[in-house]
This record gives structure tokens, C-alpha cells and sequence, in this order.
């Protein structure tokens, strides 16, 4: 490689000419404005020095000082290993210096990933601070990062207060960290994780699944309207196959259908049946290949929504995180995680207390009814927004026939009534009224909604 000074030989109208680094690497050739610009009379180009006639010669010469500083700053660390051509070329614009993990990820991660990947890569380096007893001001290099000696001893330091599976996760995020910076041509080498790095994961535990019965239970110990938030908010889920904090979150980008798939939809002739559907992907594998959710909304579920809003409506009023969208709840960025955990911590907290299990486990309780009922795999993973996961199934079975998507659709409403759904919803609303009675704000709101709440109620025969 050689860094060299040149005139860009274009003259603005003061007679000036750009002053550039032009860089040459192979057959790779770049010019860098250095920000300098100067009347080419007054420059000597054998030595890029302004002459003594300019009458700006002193401060011309001291920033052409720091130029040539510069470049060979910029061609040891290249000479060295400690710099690639791209952080050459990056460090001589005046951008940041990625030579820490640090700054890569406050930069480059931070303006290329989602605010969750940032916020969890970000966490990852402080665990990897916090058990190495490197302080959080110190910032740490790209060679200590990889080197198998700071991770073995990473390791071992972990290991005395974390599980193998939370190193194990550490182990993923530091290598994808690595990776990233050495597809982006940031660092040298492809980082390859050491086997005997990773630990044996202590044996899984049982998976938690709860019955209408313990919802029952959970119900009757409700005795606040954020209780009855939280209990609501875990039914939804569950009556939603499963879905997610994120996903309840993301229904107001989800689609609405009802006779209206256009003619180029493979769901067509399925689902033109004077139903209403829901068209959603799943947050977490929006980006990969497992298939949309087709949730047929019956009754059941707008009514749990409006249950759901008219709590809001008292806890949350004009804090502007409702939906307009009658079959959605909240209408707030997702991405900014920061907000989205402080509103969902409260409830998580609630759903623990009050039910004794996370929200986590309504997806595994909606598998595992499903699983009760002798739903076949394909059919399960249908409901949930699995891609297919054997060969066969991939290339071979079309998963959009009017026989196989009657059956997900029978599964689902089997799988709601086996739950007794509709009459937990009820046993909900009743309990929230209960509780409600002689809250002013409370009853201005379900004042409104009361009927149309009592039109679901004789619809769906609860009483």
C-alpha cells in the first residue's frame, strides 16, 4: 500500500485547489478529501509544504503536518495487521477508528442491526468486561476479543455465577459480533469459535404448561385492574396460537382479510369464505422462511381485544399507545426496546404472581393441547408458523390445499374449545366489572363499551 498527497486538480472560483490523500492497495485506488484546500502557487509538492509568501503559511503547514502524521499512522497499523484497507480508507476520512470492539458496536452495529441485536451484542461485551474485571471505560481491542486465551479465562470467570446455556449464548452473540466485522473488511480474519469453549448445557428443564383450571384459580386471586391486564393479555396470546409480547405488539402491522384475498394469493379459494382473518408473520422468524400465520378471527378474539383496550383506556389514558385498528391493541414502535420492556416488565411480573407462570408459556400450553388432541406435526406447525422441517415436507407438500387449511383452521377452534376459551374470557370480563364497580373513570369507559360487550356475550352463548 502507499498514501501519497495530490491535488485534485479542479480549481474552485478563489483559484483553490482540493488537497487528497490517494491511496493505491492492489488494484484498489482511492482519493480522500483531506478538507484542505489552498492556491497550488503557494504549494512545494516535492515536500507539501506551503510557502513562506502564503499569508496563511503557519496554519497550512501545521495541519499538513497532521495529514502526513496520518498517513503514516494509517500505514503502520496496515503494515502491522492492526488496520485493513477499509479502515485505512476510514480512518484517513476522519471517521471513527473501529480498532475496538466498543466503538464498532456503538457504530456500525448500532446503525446497521435492530435495536435488539444492538442492545443484546451491546450487553454481551459488558458481561465480557464484567467477568474478565476489565472496568467499563476500558475499551476492548479486536485481538483480545477472538484470542483463545481472554475467552478460555472468560469462560472459566463465567462459569462461577452464570449457566453453560446463558455462556453458550454469549459464545453466539461474540462470534456473530466478530463475523460481522470481518464481512464489513474490519478485521483480518473469519473467527472460529473452539469447540471445548462451549460447555454441556445442564438437562432441560420440564416444560410449563398451564390448565384452564389454574386460570380459573388465577382469576379469582385478581384483585387490580393491572391483574386483570395481565391474565388478559396471557389469553389473548393463548388464543392467538401462541403469539408473543412482540407479536400482540406487531398485530398493527398485521393484515385483515374477509373476502378480499386477491386473485394472485395462493389462499384464494381457501379463505374467501365470509370469515375474517388474521395475515400475520411471526417477529421472531419474519426474515426467514416459516410461513405466514392465517388465523380466522371469530368473536372471541375481538372481544377479548375490547376487554383489553377499555383497561388501557383507564391505566394508560393519553399515553397514546392504543390502536385505532379495531383487531389490534397497541400501535407503538417496537423497536424501541426500551419502552417496549417497561411496558410489558409490569405485566410479566403480574402473569407470575397471579397464574405462577411467564407469558411464555401460553405458546407451549397451546402446543401442547394441540399435541393432546393428536394434531399431526404438519398440521401443528401450521398453527404455530413453522417452517417445514424435513426435506419431504419442504419440496414435496403443498401446504395450501383447501383440505389441509380446513384442517388447521378445525385444530385451532378445537384447540380454544378444549381450553374452554370463551368461557374464561367471561369469567374475566365478569371479574374486572366486579372489581371495577365505583371506579368513575371505569365505568365512563365501559359505559361505552357495554353493549356491543353484551351483544359478544349473548353471541357467543355465555351466560
Amino acid at each position: 500500500m502507499t498514501i501519497t498527497l495530490s491535488f485534485k486538480n479542479k480549481l474552485d472560483r478563489y483559484n483553490r485547489d482540493t488537497i487528497r490523500y490517494y491511496v493505491v492497495h492492489s488494484n484498489q485506488r482511492k482519493w480522500i478529501n483531506t478538507g484542505m484546500k489552498i492556491e497550488p502557487k503557494y504549494m512545494d509538492t516535492r515536500a507539501w509544504r506551503v510557502k513562506v509568501s502564503s499569508p496563511n503559511q503557519e496554519e497550512y503547514n501545521i495541519a499538513l503536518i497532521d495529514a502526513k502524521e496520518k498517513i503514516n499512522k494509517a500505514l503502520t497499523k496496515f503494515e502491522t495487521k492492526q488496520f485493513t484497507y477499509n479502515q485505512v480508507v476510514s480512518y484517513l476520512k476522519g471517521e471513527i477508528d473501529y480498532g475496538s470492539v466498543d466503538k464498532y458496536i456503538e457504530t456500525v452495529i448500532k446503525n446497521s442491526r435492530s435495536e435488539y441485536t444492538y442492545t443484546d451484542y451491546k450487553n454481551t461485551l459488558s458481561a465480557f468486561k464484567k467477568h474478565l474485571g476489565i472496568s467499563k471505560e476500558t475499551e476492548v481491542t479486536f485481538t483480545e476479543f477472538s484470542s483463545f486465551e481472554t475467552l478460555d479465562r472468560f469462560k472459566r470467570q463465567a462459569l462461577k455465577t452464570i449457566a453453560p446455556t446463558s455462556l453458550n449464548s454469549y459464545w453466539n452473540k461474540i462470534r456473530a459480533i466478530l463475523n460481522d466485522a470481518y464481512d464489513k473488511g474490519y478485521i483480518f480474519e473469519k473467527f472460529t469459535l473452539k469447540k471445548n469453549l462451549r460447555v454441556q448445557g445442564r438437562p432441560s428443564k420440564s416444560i410449563q404448561t398451564i390448565t384452564p383450571e389454574e386460570f380459573e384459580i388465577a382469576i379469582e386471586k385478581c384483585n387490580s385492574i393491572y391483574d386483570a391486564q395481565a391474565l388478559a393479555l396471557y389469553l389473548l396470546m393463548f388464543g392467538l396460537r401462541g403469539m408473543y409480547a412482540s407479536d400482540i405488539t406487531a398485530l398493527k402491522d398485521a393484515e385483515y382479510k374477509c373476502n378480499d384475498f386477491n386473485t394472485k394469493d395462493p389462499y384464494l379459494n381457501i379463505f374467501n369464505d365470509g370469515n375474517q382473518y388474521l395475515v400475520h408473520r411471526r417477529v421472531k422468524t419474519k426474515n426467514s422462511s416459516n410461513d405466514d400465520l392465517i388465523i380466522r378471527i371469530d368473536d372471541n378474539i375481538p372481544f377479548l381485544i375490547d376487554l383489553l383496550k377499555n383497561l388501557f383506556k383507564i391505566t394508560h389514558k393519553d399515553r397514546g399507545v392504543l390502536s385505532k385498528n379495531k383487531l389490534a391493541l397497541f400501535d407503538y414502535n417496537l423497536q424501541d426496546a426500551t419502552f417496549h420492556k417497561n411496558l410489558w416488565d409490569v405485566y410479566q411480573k403480574r402473569i407470575k404472581r397471579t397464574l405462577g407462570f411467564s407469558f411464555q408459556t401460553a405458546r407451549k400450553t397451546y402446543n401442547t393441547y394441540a399435541t393432546e388432541l393428536e394434531v399431526s406435526n404438519t398440521v401443528r406447525d401450521i398453527l404455530l408458523g413453522h417452517a417445514p422441517k424435513s426435506i419431504n415436507e419442504k419440496h414435496y407438500v403443498n401446504r395450501n390445499t383447501i383440505k389441509l387449511s380446513k384442517k388447521v383452521q378445525d385444530a385451532h377452534t378445537e384447540i380454544l374449545e378444549d381450553f374452554r376459551f370463551d368461557d374464561l374470557s367471561y369469567q374475566l370480563y365478569l371479574m374486572m366489572v366486579k372489581f371495577l364497580v365505583g371506579n368513575k373513570e371505569a365505568d365512563k369507559v365501559f359505559k361505552i363499551a357495554l353493549k356491543e360487550i353484551n351483544k359478544r356475550i349473548d353471541k357467543l352463548k355465555l351466560k
